[in-house]
């Protein structure tokens, strides 16, 4: 028995919820929360009639055991989360959150809801992701045991607790200007590193940008707050054929998945994967330079002509 909550977030992908409503229904659930934003009057007609069929998928699962949320407000992608879980953790002191694009192996359950349980208490650890995207894309272990521990939390498939995330959690991150010296400084960030998260939060704080897990990841680093990352990858995103809400690199389009051995070994030591962290550095937290920048947009407007 998987003794977390699940929590599924869907908005208009029909085919992607129905088949992980599927993965999550062959699991021995105790809870499950299914969240749909409310309908965003921006979205064109084929838009809209994807949302409508993802409220249909949504509203034929009955059960005692199933809670599900229609906002009849459209909240927006930054606040969705906070609102989200936020009415989740009024009730649960810990979840398991799946989003409608992110596919699981079974052992993901099992791997969230032990860990949840075997950490509970350890509030240096605030984040369990599913998703490893080196093993996912180079197809190589980085750890023996069942994990390894990072400082960037990934959101494909994750797991945290209440109190670490009602504490940490800001979608407006309003501690920035008085922790950005600090942050920028003495958190020991390489130089692409500061220009990404400066870049990023500025734009967050003083224009408003939209996102929401760039907050999660801020304050972990603020804080000194460890992820766990799997020995195997085990969340594949289907999302991107489907309305991808970003830009991602091509090659973290079709990963690698395979199940975790159980029982879990655990890792002794709590330290951070030098080489993971490196690796996701140099995949995304990484901004060049004004004049790299500049150069790279030439050579790729010289290519397209």
């Amino acid at each position: 028995m998987i003794k977390a909550p699940i929590v599924l977030i869907t908005y208009k992908r029909p085919n992607e919820t129905l088949k992980i409503l599927k993965i999550i229904l062959k699991t021995k659930y105790s809870k499950i929360y299914i969240f749909q934003d409310g309908l965003n009057p921006n979205l064109s007609n084929f838009e809209k009639k994807k949302f409508q069929q993802t409220t249909k998928i949504i509203q034929r699962m009955k059960s005692k055991k199933i809670r599900i949320t229609l906002f009849e407000k459209n909240i927006g992608l930054k606040y969705v989360a906070k609102k989200i879980l936020g009415t989740v953790f009024k009730l649960e002191d810990r979840a398991i959150i799946l989003e409608d694009d992110t596919v699981p192996k079974k052992s993901f359950f099992t791997y969230c809801d032990n860990l949840l349980e075997k950490y509970k208490q350890n509030k240096k650890i605030a984040h369990i992701s599913g998703c490893n995207l080196y093993y996912g894309t180079c197809k190589k272990n980085l750890s023996k045991e069942s994990y390894f521990y990072s400082k960037f939390p990934q959101v494909w498939g994750w797991a945290t607790w209440s109190d670490r995330w009602l504490k940490h959690y800001d979608p407006d991150i309003k501690n920035w200007p008085n922790n950005k010296s600090k942050f920028l400084n003495d958190c020991n960030l390489k130089s692409g590193e500061k220009r990404y998260f400066k870049y990023n939060l500025d734009n967050i704080y003083y224009r408003n940008g939209p996102g929401w897990d760039q907050q999660w990841i801020f304050s972990n680093i603020l804080n000194d707050l460890k992820t766990i990352v799997p020995q195997k990858n085990l969340i594949k995103n289907i999302g991107y054929s489907s309305s991808p809400t970003g830009k991602s690199a091509k090659k973290f389009r079709d990963l690698l998945s395979n199940d975790i051995k159980l029982p879990l070994i655990h890792k002794q030591k709590i330290d951070y994967n030098k080489k993971y962290d490196n690796f996701l550095y140099k995949s995304f937290y990484n901004r060049s330079i004004t004049i790299i920048r500049i150069l790279k947009r030439i050579k790729s407007s010289i290519k397209y002509i």
